[in-house]
């Protein structure tokens, strides 16, 4: 028989089994029907090789798997209303376990493997894999609501949803892989060319991160179609070769399904990082990481709609240890940026997507301003940055940017270097994590800008509060003697600005015990209220009140052509309290609504007061 038709008769045979196991793993049907058939064309590529093999389907299945991960769309399932309700209930059943988990159940009864097959293949030894595999068939069983020996029966019911697909002839498949054959000889000419040329380039750069020989040459794998857009050829190296490459990261097609009704273009991946986020602080967070990615992408330029670009970086550390400080390092870089004139709006955690997730919408109040979501993720050994931005203030993106975090996180999880994949993202907001000098009172990056000032807001170094700052004319109140702890105070005002001498924002802060604490707050609320009995020529209205924050608008009158307007609110959590005041000149001033978020910031802040 030649290698012809023992290729033809293994693709007939196996295809099928494979397709099936790629659907169970990513329940998205057209992802796994293009690994599958991507695999028989790096199969053939490598037949020479494969067909001295007992069985070349252990060569072929990774490849299926890996392939179909970073195609699919995280729950395509959802969105097919003719698929059977059981086969939908097994297939976010899988989803919510670990990669290896799901591998595992799929192997072991979808496939002849043997129990030392199965462990090899999922790189763990025969004791974890049989411990993984227990404990992913209580979960499964538990989430179907069978008993565990009807585990097999669900995974087998995915073969009729897989039925009757239209192959393409193994001809078709055997001259595309002669194809691929040729394209990779001649880029490996290219990339040996390259590396002699500039060596330097890929021993070390100055942060004493060593690229990988594939960052290096995706360089040369893109190109631009003649029709003006813009495809990725298959990166220069071996298929079977496991970390981060090129060809992990995010496609044009992944991004355009995460942000839809723009013309993507990617116009770099680099091996090297640098200052490519806002408010990055060094060139990588973990700074011993082994090897670094960074595709950039630019949206064609539209009328009338904002101008979007994205980012995705990548670091792979040496452990799960390192990683994970890594991670907790970059969202410090989120949370407490020190970039002039940029604000905190919103945090998100993110559940059931890798190891850890977070979202940070940032808004940079240049000119012109942007808006920044930034998603953050950790699965396994590897961290990974989702960044688009867009001109203007306009609202945040949020569903488009976890989209886009979410395919990043499924094209790395797959590898052996990676963890958990996304299984139906859950986003919730959580007050913003401690940063800034003292965390427990506002920073510079909380504040919304004056209309009207282009200058950067500056705080004073915070003081004892011995004078309450944010204290009004109506309360007086004081944060100084009796039981009073921690109680600190500061102004925050604009150096160099053309402002009236009161213009600026104050804050004091200080804890007492609980019951204190709620009653010294009454009692504010209660003076404000009577104000204008007590006060004369003093307006008060309540712009905001909730079970533990009140903002208010008071107007006083100096005389008889002049009024004084300034915001005040109060803000506690347990036994901690904070007092905000701003104080506008007339001309440079902010909403009320975004003074009532400045007081809700305020309060997210007394989490970190100490006890």
């Amino acid at each position: 028989m030649s290698d012809a038709e023992r290729f033809d008769a293994f693709y007939a045979e196996s295809r099928d089994r494979l397709l099936v196991l790629a659907y169970g793993l990513t329940g998205d049907l057209p992802a796994s029907r293009a690994a599958v058939r991507d695999s028989y064309v790096a199969a053939w590529h490598h037949w020479s090789k494969l067909k001295r093999l007992d069985d070349p389907e252990t060569w072929v299945r990774p490849h299926t798997w890996n392939h179909a991960q970073r195609r699919h769309t995280a729950r395509i399932w959802h969105r097919d209303r003719k698929l059977d309700p059981d086969v939908r209930a097994t297939l976010d059943a899988l989803a919510k376990l670990p990669v290896a988990a799901r591998k595992t159940l799929l192997l072991r009864h979808l496939t002849d493997a043997t129990d030392q097959e199965v462990a090899r293949e999922v790189g763990l030894s025969r004791e974890d894999t049989q411990a993984r595999l227990d404990a992913a068939t209580t979960q499964l069983a538990a989430q179907r609501e069978v008993m565990p020996t009807d585990v097999g029966a669900l995974l087998r019911r995915l073969r009729q949803e897989c039925e009757g697909q239209r192959w393409p002839r193994a001809t078709i498949v055997r001259r595309a892989g002669t194809s691929r054959r040729r394209t990779h000889a001649l880029v490996g000419v290219v990339l040996v060319v390259g590396a002699l040329v500039g060596s330097g380039f890929l021993v070390a750069d100055r942060d004493g991160v060593h690229p990988t020989l594939a960052a290096a040459g995706d360089r040369l794998t893109s190109v631009a179609t003649d029709e003006g857009g813009h495809t990725e050829a298959s990166p220069p190296s071996d298929d079977g070769a496991e970390g981060i490459t090129p060809s992990s990261m995010v496609s044009i097609d992944q991004l355009a399904r995460a942000v839809p009704g723009y013309d993507w273009r990617i116009t770099g991946t680099d091996p090297r990082q640098g200052a490519t986020l806002p408010c990055q602080r060094r060139a990588y967070a973990d700074p011993k990481a082994e090897t670094a990615l960074v595709r950039n992408f630019t949206a064609a330029r539209e009328k009338n709609r904002p101008r979007l670009a994205a980012v995705q970086t990548m670091e792979l550390s040496t452990d799960v240890a390192s990683a994970r400080r890594g991670f907790k390092k970059a969202g410090s870089w989120f949370a407490g940026c020190d970039v002039p004139r940029m604000q905190l709006v919103t945090v998100r955690r993110v559940d059931n997507l890798g190891d850890a997730a977070e979202q940070y919408v940032l808004r940079a109040w240049g000119a012109p301003a942007a808006t920044f979501v930034v998603g953050t993720a950790r699965t396994g050994r590897i961290t990974t940055v989702a960044l688009t931005r867009a001109s203007g203030s306009g609202r945040p993106d949020l569903a488009a940017n976890l989209r886009f975090l979410s395919a990043a996180v499924d094209g790395l999880c797959p590898t052996t270097l990676g963890g958990w994949c996304s299984a139906m993202p859950e986003p919730k907001t959580v007050p913003a994590p401690p940063a800034g000098r003292l965390p427990m009172m506002l920073s510079e990056f909380d504040l919304p800008p004056a209309a009207g000032v282009v200058r950067p807001w500056v705080g004073t170094t915070p003081k004892q509060a011995v004078r309450n700052l944010a204290a009004t004319g109506c309360d007086q109140s004081s944060f100084h003697g009796g039981d009073w702890t921690h109680a600190a105070t500061r102004t925050f005002l604009v150096p160099g600005g053309r402002l009236a001498p009161a213009f600026g924002i104050t804050e004091t802060v200080g804890r007492l015990p609980v019951a204190q604490a709620g009653a010294f707050v009454a009692g504010v609320r209660a003076k404000l209220a009577s104000c204008h009995d007590r006060e004369l020529g003093t307006k008060v209205q309540r712009i905001f009140e909730g079970p533990t924050m009140t903002a208010w608008r008071v107007r006083t009158e100096v005389s008889d052509k002049q009024t004084v307007t300034f915001l005040m609110g109060i803000a506690r959590t347990g036994g901690a309290v904070a007092q905000v005041g701003f104080v506008p000149d007339g001309v440079h001033t902010m909403s009320e609504a975004q003074f009532v978020a400045l007081v809700h910031r305020a309060r997210e802040r007394l989490l970190a007061m100490p006890r």
